[in-house]
């Protein structure tokens, strides 16, 4: 079986956003101590993880997506136990605002400062939202249900899942019209879209009616979807990123009931399978790196196929860390738990 979770430039317009709608900024600290490292045995350079800032008193914090370059988009837990979301970008940390006080998530930025989340009220449904030139945007529905925004790219276009009649519904809205919304179908049963590309497009998985069997897929709005290929042919697989000619998921490669599915990276070249033990891929970059989980090691990333791990920030204690995102530049993002045990945000950089 395949688990089908997912649950993270500069920013020229996020002074304008920021003005709207951001409740605090504070500069990122420097470290008290030398930060936890790991070395790369076969690249030559040495993993190191920072811890990303928070506001004062709040519990914890963690990366969804990024803009591929330096800006990174998530949420964390305020003083009063509010779920909030937020944007980092060189080393400032923006909170923004939710409407009518909602828990709400940042679920992804672009590099012109539009980010999109999600909110949550006691008696409503969950709710894409844009943040977007100091506005807060609600991102419309399908009748009857809720929707859940995932990504959005440069171009303005989101992706994500919209619920509806029982039936999740693969949908799109762009930060240019935010007022209206494409519904891209339901395919075979329930269709999740999750992540977009630069070049528009688009990647997530389909689950059919009544059976535990996902199938990854691709396409674009304007073309429509269609089934990705697996390393295994009708083995279930989950498409859950993308970036430049790259994709990345999760697919069974036994076909036993013991297999719980493999990294594996959709390349021009075709798929393959990303070495480890029950690794899975959460994100990729345009050059190809990617990063996950591995059953043995904890968070790790990808360089070509050589796997190497990533350092918690608690020395021993790698599996309460998950990289969630890789940028261009090859910083990846997560969160890692402190020697408190608490949540962090952090990144991972390669230093020589």
């Amino acid at each position: 079986m395949v688990w089908s979770m997912r649950g993270v430039r500069c920013l020229p317009q996020l002074a304008g956003l920021v003005a709207g709608v951001a409740a605090t900024v504070m500069l990122m600290p420097p470290p008290a101590a030398a930060a936890p490292s790991v070395r790369d045995k076969t690249g030559g350079c040495t993993w190191v993880v920072n811890e990303l800032p928070l506001p004062a008193g709040w519990s914890s914090g963690h990366v969804r997506n990024s803009d591929r370059h330096h800006s990174f988009a998530g949420y964390g837990v305020d003083a009063d136990g509010r779920t909030r979301p937020l944007v980092w970008h060189d080393g400032e940390v923006t909170v923004l605002d939710a409407p009518g006080g909602t828990d709400a998530t940042a679920q992804d930025v672009n590099s012109h400062g539009d980010v999109i989340g999600v909110t949550q009220g006691e008696d409503t449904p969950s709710r894409g939202v844009l943040w977007r030139g100091g506005q807060v945007i609600d991102l419309p529905l399908l009748p009857g249900g809720y929707a859940v925004p995932t990504a959005i790219n440069d171009a303005g276009l989101i992706v994500g899942y919209a619920v509806a009649g029982g039936a999740s519904h693969a949908v799109a809205w762009t930060a240019d019209s935010p007022h209206s919304i494409q519904d891209l179908g339901v395919m075979a049963g329930n269709a999740y879209l999750t992540d977009v590309t630069q070049h528009g497009a688009v990647v997530g998985w389909v689950e059919a009616v009544g059976e535990f069997r996902q199938q990854a897929i691709k396409g674009t709005v304007s073309e429509g979807l269609t089934t990705l290929p697996g390393p295994v042919s009708g083995s279930s697989s989950v498409a859950r990123a993308a970036a430049g000619p790259y994709i990345v998921g999760t697919a069974v490669l036994t076909g036993g009931p013991e297999d719980l599915g493999q990294a594996v990276v959709w390349a021009p070249t075709g798929p393959r399978a990303l070495p480890g033990n029950h690794p899975t891929a959460a994100g990729v970059n345009d050059h190809g790196t990617v990063v996950g989980f591995d059953a043995h090691l904890g968070p790790v990333i990808w360089v070509g196929d050589q796997q190497q791990p990533l350092p918690a920030l608690a020395a021993g204690d790698p599996f309460s860390t998950a990289a969630s995102v890789v940028t261009n530049n090859n910083t990846a993002a997560g969160n890692s738990a402190d020697a408190q045990g608490r949540t962090r945000p952090v990144t991972w950089s390669c230093t020589a």
